[in-house]
């Protein structure tokens, strides 16, 4: 603790060799000699040596005291610490949690050990870019230090030293330096100026000075940090790169733009050396290194350097996402996209022959990528059938479901108090059984693919592409590019101004959901956006009559077939657009289909009283109060949902059965076919299919709620945190779905009946239905189309979900339809689809055949509905 570590290293040596001559391998003394061997490696920046002996000493540990002992717990602490300390997140995560949860057990919730393991996890979530989860694991641990050791002790202070440095990172340097200054003064007077966390905090204090524009005060802290490192542990640690980097930043800010580029180069090298390409120290270096070569107009090496730094962060996601949950995921990609926004700029400023090639590259990699990973995931889980993968996902489905009826019940008022609580258990529950799913899948992942830019391009043969791609600019407002592939050719054009183009995106879904709206009304607006949006890409698309779409950001909800070019004609007259996810849905090879039936369910009874005539519905009718009964809490969790019967939902199903039936079942166009309606139009219908079926037909009301702030605000409260993307039972996926049989009926008991059955399917169930290989989900009811747009992920929704759980195409709406127009649609569309045409073939002809017929010839009908899927 003075400093003197290889002082330290030397004594533990000699300890451990006479133990082992005294004791022999297996003592636990013997163990606990090579924990603190391997703690002084740790410190002394020698990582390999460090973690092959605190492997070999928790192993030795765990045979001689098991693993639920004090002793096993610090060294599952120190390996953790480790791991993280080389980045190496996936792997430090649940070693932390492991240790946490069985500190606490064996030794309290205040002991120092489940303290320190509380304040590495909150060092871990900030590592992950999950900021506010760290703070409030931070602050609780402050506060518990501060009143079993004191505000001055060590412990204390390091804590408060850790919480300064997560401000630093979240640019908030006000709040950081009054207590960089404390640590730092109270630290030189404990431990002496040479100390490892002294020189940190004089470190750290010079970084926030720098920001704050004190530059002298901040060259005179980190050249100090940078002398004292240097001398105590040299060049080859951690610590003295870190300073390496500080000095050269702000070299960078003084415009000593040589010496910095100098200092970036050495400090590189040294870091790939020590720490490796994965550390986040050696991505920092990289970046800063990149951005400066940009601002020094050297361009090609510039290039170079992104690139490389591109290269390397995709391995790195590709690795943590796979083993994290999806909340964690969401950190990881929000984290790093600075960097993937300053390649955008890079590529973008160099505009030459590799920059459209190089941007659809970008978008290749990273956009969609959590729905990528999840709904990869899922496939494999489903496809390989071993025994240890669907043991956790049927863990992981009751969870889900438990969390799933806990959100749609809201507090009741025997759990008012701990509601929150029970709520972000699950939570953190649902996080870690999918980080175990993402562990189990890794030996699958043959069956998955990197798709590269030729494969794509070889994928959409005579058709073209185009891509948007959102990022943000200098000044951090949001701009959009677009990237064109046609005939190999690649071409980009980037769009002024995004707030023009999203202003009318909005005017012109308002006008044409107005079902009066003139049609000259609709075309004025829709011409507009056109010239702003579409006409900048025609050169590059040419003549090509197909095109598929990758949209990004608040195109997501755009109906793109109602653009009406300067000729007055919508797209939808002269092109065949295809929205897509990604790009890489061009190339992969498509899931064995399913070879199931056409599942029709429409026109639920939603005021069927069946599930209340069980048993356990009439336990739940006779304790609850007389408050409830009188509907005084009809407002809480989804309880307050309420829909009108749908008649044309029931004709549509039964005219879409007709078609299916006029079909000769032995031909190869013919379809076995199954209608459920009314009081049968139930929930659990889609968990008791005996397979996936090839096409699932659901004409009946959907939904998207707005999210409830009070009880965000609950969860963001709780002293461990909460998950900051997005909030544990405020997730988009929970506020999404579906109406069943029995919905009305069920409502003031939603949660506390059988959430298989309760007549509310919510976009998280989705994601438990068997559904791989299903060829086409139709979700024939309002709204279902919407969710929350997040950047470059598209929109969380039932869409999304659908997705997820292996469905190949959804076709979903924008927003409330007529019954005759939905049924028209629909027919005219199974019409042709059940006689061999291709889905997205067969809606577009259907869609044609409307605007046709004065009648229905109004956008409102026949564009609501929009396709999204993969290349069929």
């Amino acid at each position: 603790d003075t400093g003197k570590l290889k002082k330290a290293l030397l004594f533990h040596q000699q300890v451990y060799e006479i133990d082992l001559v005294l004791l022999g391998e297996e003592h636990p003394n013997t163990a606990g000699d090579l924990n603190n061997l391997a703690s002084v490696r740790r410190r002394l920046g020698d990582y390999q040596k460090a973690e092959k002996l605190f492997r070999k000493s928790l192993n030795l540990m765990t045979k001689a005291l098991g693993e639920e002992s004090p002793q096993s717990v610090s060294v599952m602490n120190n390996l953790a610490l480790l791991l993280e300390n080389q980045g190496l997140y996936d792997e430090a995560e649940p070693l932390f949690k492991k240790a946490f949860a069985i500190s606490g057990k064996i030794q309290g919730e205040r002991h120092p050990t489940t303290l320190a393991l509380l304040n590495n996890l909150a060092f871990l979530y900030e590592s992950q870019g999950d900021f506010e989860r760290s703070e409030l694991n931070y602050k609780n641990v402050i506060q518990l230090n501060t009143e079993i050791f004191g505000e001055t002790h060590t412990n204390t202070l390091s804590n408060q030293n850790n919480l300064a440095y997560l401000f630093l990172r979240d640019n908030r340097f006000e709040e950081a330096r009054p207590i960089f200054t404390k640590v730092h003064r109270l630290w030189s007077d404990q431990l002496g100026v040479d100390h490892q966390n002294t020189l940190k905090a004089l470190n750290n204090l010079g970084r926030v000075q720098k920001s704050l524009g004190n530059l002298v005060e901040a060259e005179k802290n980190i050249s100090a940090a940078l002398t004292g490192r240097t001398r105590v542990f040299g060049k080859r640690h951690a610590d003295t790169l870190r300073s390496m980097n500080d000095i050269g930043e702000l070299y960078v800010v003084q415009d000593k733009k040589e010496e910095a580029l100098k200092i970036f180069r050495e400090t590189l090298k040294l870091e790939e050396e020590v720490l490796g390409e994965n550390h986040p120290y050696t991505f920092e270096t990289l970046n800063n290194l990149a951005d400066l070569l940009k601002t020094m107009g050297k361009s090609e090496d510039a290039y170079d350097v992104f690139k490389t730094g591109f290269t390397r962060r995709n391995a790195f996601l590709d690795r943590v996402l796979w083993v994290a949950g999806d909340n964690t995921r969401q950190s990881y990609i929000s984290l790093h996209r600075p960097e993937q926004h300053a390649l955008i700029r890079m590529l973008l400023s160099m505009n030459d022959e590799r920059t459209a090639r190089d941007l659809f590259e970008v978008s290749l990699r990273r956009k969609g990528l959590l729905l990528k990973i999840t709904s990869e995931t899922q496939q494999v889980v489903m496809m390989s059938g071993a025994p240890e993968l669907k043991s956790i996902t049927k863990e992981l489905t009751q969870t889900r479901k438990k969390l799933a009826g806990l959100t749609l019940a809201g507090p009741t008022e025997e759990n008012r108090a701990q509601f929150p609580k029970i709520v972000f258990d699950l939570e953190e529950k649902v996080n870690m059984l999918q980080l175990k799913l993402g562990e189990q899948s890794q030996r699958f992942r043959q069956s998955t693919k990197q798709v590269t830019v030729d494969e794509v391009v070889e994928g959409l043969g005579e058709n073209a592409f185009v891509d948007f791609i959102s990022f943000r600019g200098e000044d951090d407002t949001y701009r959009m590019l677009a990237v064109v592939i046609n005939q190999g050719e690649f071409s980009f054009f980037e769009y002024e101004d995004l707030e023009i183009i999203s202003s009318m995106v909005m005017e012109l879904r308002e006008i044409v959901q107005d079902e009066g709206a003139e049609d000259e009304d609709v075309k004025s607006v829709a011409v507009e956006l056109w010239e702003e949006l579409w006409q900048p890409l025609t050169e590059g698309l040419g003549e090509t009559a197909t095109i598929f779409i990758s949209p990004d950001g608040l195109l997501n909800v755009l109906p793109f077939d109602v653009l009406t070019d300067d000729d007055d004609s919508y797209l939808l007259e002269n092109f065949d657009l295809r929205i897509i996810s990604s790009a890489r849905d061009l190339a992969l090879e498509p899931l064995l289909a399913a070879k199931g039936e056409l599942l029709i369910i429409a026109g639920p009874d939603y005021d069927s009283d069946k599930i209340l005539k069980t048993p356990a519905a009439r336990k739940v009718t006779n304790k609850r109060s007389a408050s409830v009964a009188q509907g005084a809490r009809m407002g809480s969790g989804l309880r307050g949902l309420n829909f009108d019967p749908l008649p044309g939902a029931e004709k549509e199903g039964e005219v879409i059965k007709n078609v299916a039936d006029t079909k000769d079942p032995n031909s190869d166009v013919g379809r076995a076919s199954t209608i459920y309606s009314q009081r049968v139009a139930e929930e659990n219908l889609l968990r008791n299919m005996s397979g996936a079926p090839e096409v699932l037909h659901i004409a009946t009301h959907g939904f998207f709620l707005k999210e409830d702030e009070k009880l965000k605000k609950r969860l963001q409260g709780l002293s461990r945190g909460s998950s900051s993307v997005p909030p544990p039972a405020d997730n988009p996926l929970l506020r999404a779905g579906l109406a069943f049989a029995g919905l009305n009926a069920n409502a003031p008991m939603l949660g506390e009946i059988d959430t298989d059955n309760d007549g509310v399917l919510t976009a998280m169930e989705v994601l438990s239905l068997e559904l791989a290989g299903t060829q086409l989900v139709v979700l024939s009811a309002c709204e279902t189309g919407l969710g929350e747009i997040h950047e470059g992920e598209g929109v969380y929704g039932l869409r999304r979900s659908f997705q997820e759980a292996g469905v190949k195409n959804v076709i979903n709406s924008f927003w409330e339809v007529s019954d005759a127009g939905t049924q028209l649609l629909m027919t005219k569309f199974y019409d042709k689809f059940l006689t061999g045409m291709s889905a997205r073939q067969a809606m577009r002809e259907a869609r044609l055949e409307m605007l046709d017929d004065v009648q229905w010839s109004a956008p409102f009908y026949w564009s609501a509905f929009v396709m999204v899927g993969r290349n069929t």
